[in-house]
């Protein structure tokens, strides 16, 4: 038999002598007051008892006194209850003592009373009106973050734990209760211990009111001498939170005291010390198992995150665990990861024996990648999935990434990724980190980004820093390091760096893996440039050379929340090319948002460019639009680009290539075969004839309201139609052929076939000219100098102006823009006459107009001869107008030569004998000087400050006129060969 509980009753005796006292001594205070009441309304009173009373009763209640109540009556201790009315009695029976006391309570003032009263009103209202007072309202985040919470409930369950819960729980409590009975619950970090626990607990409640779960967080005081003491004193409040148990306490305190051994204190400077009681901890142990077998509970004990504690903690926590094992009412559960816990090479084997022998049952915990993968393509939607901090279109504007880890998860690949996205918290984690680059304010949709691409950069981003971190440092700021793939000059494979192979040779595991999925040119089955296609090529993060800038995007993104502008995207293209398909016209898209002129002709650029690419399996219909639209935008487009040829020139080419494969032999459904008959459909359409009657393509390109530019649009597009320039475009060639001879081969030197084929082309080309200038007498060089500056700059002039008018002196400033201006009209002005009257034959560079006849086919170079005359006769003659003598010195100082290429001694460019006709014959340009020289030197020009502009120089009047007139006075010098006499 075991002692008497005497504290336990020294307690109750006092509550109940201490609680007739208050009572006593408040009823001879309120004796004092009640004389001043009687003048006070019966109902005043009634009120203010009843608010006293509904007072400490709402008090009461909010502090669960009501619970505590009834756990006290539920534990039927009438003992106890006996103590508290003795102590009651005792307080009468000791009144004689107390009467200085009393006398004092008696005589006090009356005013004692309301003072005391109001005093406990407000002791009372403060927690009250702290707790029910409105709070201002929880501001809405601008950024949404999954908490990593453990579940709670079976409705939070999303990856089908209930079940294997349940059974578990089951298990616990159908085994019976019996010392040194340990479950263990094994599995990695992140798989869910903690919330499958509270599973089993919410089991372990519902199915029987006998059980108690103590919850033991021993991470929590892992800093404290003594576990076991803190266990017990866990143990003691969850008790006593579910039963009346007061005799517990003392126990579980004399059990403190007996592990904590000898104590020592001073006092008044002597060092004395108190040592335990001779009772033994099985004495101690068997006393608070008494308790717990008295009152009829069971007590699981969890015991969490026992692997995140260091090993000297760890043993500390088995070993207070194993000192209580002589609780029989106690039953453990043990959460823990043995790979963890047994870490160490020298002493894994040990800590995997002592666990064995420690761990009575255990149970293993695993995560199916198909749990993973629905919860990543629906589960997330449900209300019950945690996920309320995120709104919903936020999570819909990832879908396209969390559908692409769910086939990832549910691919041949899963079990090589499950190390990084195994578990529900690591994927709450790589949510997390989307949702800091904002993915959601920009559609990845209209991003060029291949999504497992991002997704393992994204891994190797969170759980390889400093791999990633090297990958940062070479592949930006426009450089291309070990990781990108290359290809060496003259080869079209693509390769990886020699360093690539050594790093990868030296990581392990999953960084390996990741790194081989990006970069790997053997992994990625990535061939040659041509086999590659042109959405792999701007996709793929493993390209990175200086055209394709794919993996600094990647990084930009993941780094600096950076996402490219939806014209610097190809997908943005192949959206377009889609609409296109559909039905769409191709104006629609291009007088869209994304394709607005005033924001620059980039997007335009890359449209025609896929769209060309694209074309060889056109309808007519969308053939016939594409022509069209592309011939009347040519005029928007600006003639001149910093660093390239403009728009409007590049634009041509496009129109060759779109010819060339799609406009001809179209059908609304099948393709007509590539035959000789078929491709003649070319022709009709460049000079108008058979269905085309009336819009031939020449007459358009130099329509009358395109001015000069116009003129320059025809002759570009002239001569890339000259097959010696090796321009790709078979079928063109083909047609011109077949369409000045139908019995021509269309096969053989190249040569030949330019010539053929660019007769009909260039006599059609200069009778158009010939009946718009020649035959009107109009100046085609004046004309030039008329053109407005805004012809050739194209609607995206604007921005420029724009910019020229903040700052006339910048890069970008009104000085530069005319430069720029009259540059691209010099550029014109000799482009067109070079092409109309140099007499070139085919030598790769394109057969010149003047080599043909105006008809026929002897090709006796009379558009030359009519070119020079008119030049000379209209263009530059002084006697039709004063200025025609400042066209012909523009025109010489245009033509310089490079010393460096001439031979001459001086420096820069200068006037040479080849290079100042430009392409005009240079025995017409002496007779000219000869007729026009004294006139033309009297006019005193040599100290004009008059500039020409050129692409390459600028000459001035005062500087160059000298060196030009040299080399004509040297032209006319020269004796007239035979054939310039017979052709004068």
């Amino acid at each position: 038999m075991k002692m008497p509980e005497l504290l336990v009753f020294a307690k109750m005796f006092v509550v109940g002598f201490v609680g007739a006292e208050i009572f006593r001594l408040a009823f001879y205070l309120g004796g004092n007051f009640a004389p001043q009441l009687i003048e006070v309304a019966l109902w005043i009173k009634v009120a203010g008892i009843l608010a006293g009373i509904a007072l400490c009763l709402t008090y009461a209640v909010e502090r669960n006194a009501h619970l505590t109540v009834a756990r006290i009556g539920q534990s039927y201790r009438i003992d106890l209850l006996g103590a508290v009315v003795i102590g009651a009695w005792s307080s009468e029976l000791a009144s004689p003592l107390l009467t200085k006391l009393h006398a004092a309570f008696m005589s006090a003032d009356p005013d004692w009373a309301p003072a005391i009263f109001i005093l406990l009103c407000f002791v009372l209202l403060s927690p009250l009106l702290q707790q029910h007072w409105p709070r201002p309202k929880k501001r809405t985040s601008q950024l949404h973050f999954i908490a990593d919470e453990e579940i709670g409930d079976k409705k939070d369950d999303l990856l089908a734990s209930e079940a294997q819960a349940k059974s578990f729980a089951e298990t616990v409590l159908s085994s019976g209760a019996h010392p040194g009975l340990v479950f263990g619950v094994d599995g990695p970090w992140g798989v869910g211990k903690t919330s499958f626990i509270n599973l089993a607990e919410h089991y372990w409640k519902s199915a029987t009111d006998k059980v108690i779960v103590c919850r033991f967080e021993p991470l929590r005081y892992a800093s404290e001498p003594d576990l076991a003491d803190r266990l017990i004193r866990d143990l003691s409040a969850a008790i006593q939170s579910k039963v009346f148990v007061p005799e517990f306490r003392p126990a579980a305190s004399r059990y403190s005291r007996l592990i904590k051994g000898k104590a020592d204190f001073s006092f008044l400077g002597f060092k004395l010390s108190m040592e335990p009681s001779q009772e033994t901890v099985d004495e101690l142990l068997d006393d608070i198992d008494e308790v717990l077998r008295r009152i009829d509970r069971r007590v699981i004990i969890v015991i969490d995150d026992l692997d995140r504690l260091d090993a000297k903690t760890m043993n500390n926590v088995l070993f207070a665990t194993r000192r209580t094992f002589n609780l029989s009412q106690a039953t453990y559960v043990l959460c823990y990861d043995t790979e963890v816990l047994a870490g160490s090479k020298e002493e894994g084997p040990r800590a995997r024996e002592f666990l064995e022998k420690f761990v009575t049952v255990k149970l293993s915990l695993f995560v199916d990648s198909s749990s993973l993968r629905d919860f990543l393509r629906r589960n997330w939607e449900r209300d019950e999935s945690q996920l309320g901090s995120v709104p919903s279109d936020t999570m819909v504007k990832l879908g396209a990434v969390l559908n692409e880890l769910a086939d990832i998860l549910d691919g041949d690949l899963a079990a090589n990724y499950l190390p990084l996205v195994g578990d529900l918290r690591k994927v709450k984690r790589f949510v997390n980190a989307i949702l800091l680059m904002q993915i959601e304010k920009s559609n990845l949709g209209r991003t060029d980004f291949n999504k497992r691409d991002l997704i393992n950069l994204m891994l190797l981003h969170l759980n390889y820093p400093g791999l990633f971190r090297r990958i940062y440092a070479e592949e930006t700021e426009g450089r291309s390091g070990t990781f990108s793939l290359r290809r060496e000059y003259g080869n079209r494979e693509f390769k990886n760096a020699e360093a690539f192979a050594q790093l990868k040779g030296e990581l392990q595991g999953t960084a390996r893996f990741l790194l081989a999925q990006l970069f790997d040119a053997e992994t990625l089955e990535i061939g040659s440039g041509g086999n590659v296609e042109e959405s792999v090529l701007r996709s793929r993060a493993c390209f990175n050379s200086s055209g394709l800038r794919n993996l600094e995007a990647y990084l930009k993104l993941i780094v600096r929340f950076a996402t490219p502008e939806p014209q610097d995207t190809f997908v943005l293209y192949q959206d377009a090319i889609k609409r296109v398909r559909k039905g769409e016209p191709i104006v629609s898209v291009l007088t869209s948002p994304d394709f607005e002129l005033v924001r620059g002709e980039h997007a335009h650029d890359q449209f025609w460019r896929v769209l060309v690419n694209e074309s060889h399996d056109f309808t007519s219909v969308l053939a016939e639009d594409a022509i069209d639209t592309l011939i009347e935008y040519l005029p928007r487009y600006s003639a001149f680009e910093n660093d390239d040829r403009g728009l409007r020139q590049r634009s041509i080419y496009s129109l060759l290539r779109l010819l060339d494969r799609a406009g001809w032999g179209r059908t609304s459904g099948r393709r007509l075969p590539n035959s000789a008959e078929n491709v003649i459909e070319i022709a009709w359409r460049l000079f108008g004839e058979r269905t085309y009657l009336g819009k031939g393509m020449l007459e358009r390109l130099a329509s009358p309201d395109r001015g000069v530019l116009g003129w320059n649009d025809l002759m570009l597009f002239r001569l890339q139609c000259s097959a010696d320039r090796k321009g790709q475009l078979h079928n063109v060639h083909t047609a011109l052929i077949v369409h000045h001879d139908k019995t021509a081969a269309t096969s053989g030197m190249v040569s030949t076939l330019a010539l053929m084929g660019m007769r009909k082309l260039s006599q059609e080309v200069f009778t158009l000219f010939k009946r718009t200038y020649i035959d009107s007498q109009r100046n085609f060089f004046a004309e030039a100098d008329d053109e407005p500056a805004e012809a050739f700059l194209g609607i995206a002039f604007a921005k420029l102006i724009e910019e020229a008018s903040r700052d006339p002196q910048s890069e970008h400033g009104a000085n530069a823009l005319a430069q720029r201006v009259a540059s691209a009209r010099s550029t014109v002005k000799l482009f067109v006459i070079y092409q109309l009257s140099n007499s070139r034959p085919p030598n790769g560079s394109g057969v010149g107009c003047g080599y043909y006849d105006e008809d026929g086919v002897e090709d006796g170079c009379g558009i030359a001869k009519a070119m020079n005359d008119y030049v000379f006769g209209t263009c530059f003659n002084p006697e039709i107008h004063e200025n025609n003598v400042l066209l012909f010195l523009d025109h010489c100082l245009s033509n310089l030569s490079n010393s460096f290429f001439s031979g001459d001694d001086e420096d820069g460019y200068v006037a040479t004998k080849a290079g100042l006709p430009g392409g005009l014959d240079a025995n017409e340009m002496g007779r000219y000087w000869r007729q026009h020289r004294e006139h033309i030197r009297g006019c005193d020009l040599l100290a004009s400050g008059r500039c020409v502009l050129t692409s390459n120089y600028i000459a001035v009047y005062r500087d160059d006129l000298d060196g030009v007139f040299a080399v004509l006075d040297e032209l006319a010098d020269e004796p007239s060969t035979p054939e310039a006499e017979i052709a004068a």
